[in-house]
């Protein structure tokens, strides 16, 4: 079993609807016959940005995909300007542009790949990644950005991926180290989806997804430095990981084998610097350097979880979440809709604690801890060893290397508010209901991680 093979083997999944997968030398040729296959492409859509994509070889990627289309079918380009984001205006000006065409080719990295699977709806969807940067291309799920918060929403599978490596290898160096750290995530989150089902919340955990690539986690620790030197096969070794942790995503009908706490504080940077007009870091690097902070704060609850002194659960009340979600969101904008979508996710997390007596299960989960901490163990990776994969590729460790940094202030109001964003259970849940996510204790997390190299 390897990861090549079980990548062929996931995409063949009853739940997976991808009907080709190309990754590797030259794959970007195969776009004719994958469109040529189509049974209606009488009108083409090509869904792309201002960006200039330009493979290692000198290839211009979006002239040679209209070049190789032209022949096949009507076109109809549509090109977003500026700094794309996958808010709501944005993917009505794709839905409206790729109205009417028989299949949608999007061309361009996450974000893009985003929007264009809400685009396409049910129609044929062929995507042309152009940097090994998020593992969000290879599922059937979008993050949007509604009423100022970044939420996943259900969208659909592409039909045919095709990750060429000299694209790869033409893409900036930070944009693939970004990929990497977006996969070191699955060194804590598939812990903090094991947590959730410990009290209720996993909407089907599924060790088989939470495992598909944390199985790989030495060879994502080996292909590091290659990585980082734009070597291909490392380069196309790492687009194989994305894809797979993208299947994965998919196959547990839910992002929580990728994304955990990590990803609500990095969801947090994005909303505080939208709010401030800013630009973004790059997801998976900013994912990368969350990454440390949760497996830090991981290793401080086992401890306290494996010496049975965890403080009680307290649950607040309905009135004190709220005024708890609102003082920390209202900032945001004039009208409160962040704060009130944010509550709306919360309030149901809240509730279900509330239903099912969250701070007895705690209790219960307390008494049988080594049985679940031998389950955590396979889960979960040491601060040490992710910080030396980033760093080996040349990915940030610390807030302040990201592009577009975020000033301290906004980085610690991330890491303390992150439970409070959406109906999920994660590390910083239970340590904030028990006590152990004070303001005091985010200082001392960060503090921690500047020991190894990481944090602000």
């Amino acid at each position: 079993m390897t990861l090549s093979s079980d990548l062929e083997r996931y995409r063949a999944h009853p739940l997976v609807s991808i009907a080709r997968i190309d990754i590797g030398n030259n794959t970007l040729a195969a776009l004719k016959g994958i469109i040529e296959t189509l049974p209606q492409r009488t009108t083409i859509a090509i869904l792309a940005d201002s960006v200039d994509y330009v493979g290692a070889s000198g290839t211009d990627i979006k002239s040679d995909v209209v070049k190789t289309l032209r022949s096949l079918g009507a076109l109809q380009l549509v090109l977003l300007d500026g700094d794309v984001h996958a808010d709501e205006r944005t993917v009505s000006v794709a839905v409206e542009g790729c109205s009417g065409a028989d299949v949608v080719v999007t061309v361009g990295s996450g974000t893009l790949c985003d929007i264009g699977k809400v685009a396409a709806g049910d129609r044929p969807h062929v995507v042309v990644q152009t940097a090994a940067s998020v593992n969000g291309f290879a599922d059937d799920q979008s993050v949007l950005l509604i009423n100022g918060a970044k939420r996943t929403t259900h969208s659909g599978w592409p039909t045919a991926l095709i990750v060429d490596a000299d694209i790869l290898q033409g893409a900036p160096l930070s944009m693939n180290r970004s990929g990497l750290g977006d996969m070191v995530s699955m060194f804590t989150a598939p812990a903090d989806w094991y947590l959730s089902s410990l009290v209720n919340m996993a909407r089907g955990w599924n060790a088989e997804a939470a495992m598909m690539t944390r199985r790989y986690g030495e060879e994502l620790r080996r292909i590091a430095p290659g990585v980082g030197a734009s070597d291909p096969a490392a380069l196309s070794t790492l687009a194989e990981f994305l894809t797979l942790s993208g299947i994965s995503m998919g196959v547990a009908g839910q992002t929580s084998p990728s994304s955990g706490m990590e990803h609500t504080v990095s969801h947090l940077i994005d909303m505080a610097h939208g709010s401030r007009r800013r630009g973004n870091a790059y997801h998976g690097a900013q994912v990368g350097v969350s990454t440390v902070i949760a497996a830090i704060l991981w290793q401080k609850m086992r401890r306290h979880l494996a010496e049975g002194c965890l403080d009680e659960v307290v649950l607040p009340s309905e009135n004190v979440a709220e005024n708890r979600v609102r003082s920390a969101f209202n900032w945001m904008d004039a009208d409160g809709a962040t704060s009130t979508e944010c509550w709306a996710d919360y309030s149901q997390k809240l509730t279900h604690l509330h239903s099912v007596n969250a701070p007895s299960l705690v209790k219960q989960i307390m008494a049988s801890w080594s049985d679940h901490d031998s389950v955590l163990s396979g889960l979960l990776e040491t601060p040490e060893n992710i910080i030396a994969a980033l760093r080996d590729a040349g990915a940030p460790t610390r807030f302040s290397e990201l592009d577009n940094p975020s000033d301290p202030e906004d980085i610690v109001w991330a890491l303390q508010n992150c439970h409070l964003m959406r109906n999920r259970f994660t590390i910083a849940d239970l340590a904030y209901l028990s006590g152990n996510w004070t303001a005091k204790d985010v200082w001392s997390t960060l503090a921690e991680a500047a020991d190894l190299g990481a944090g602000l």
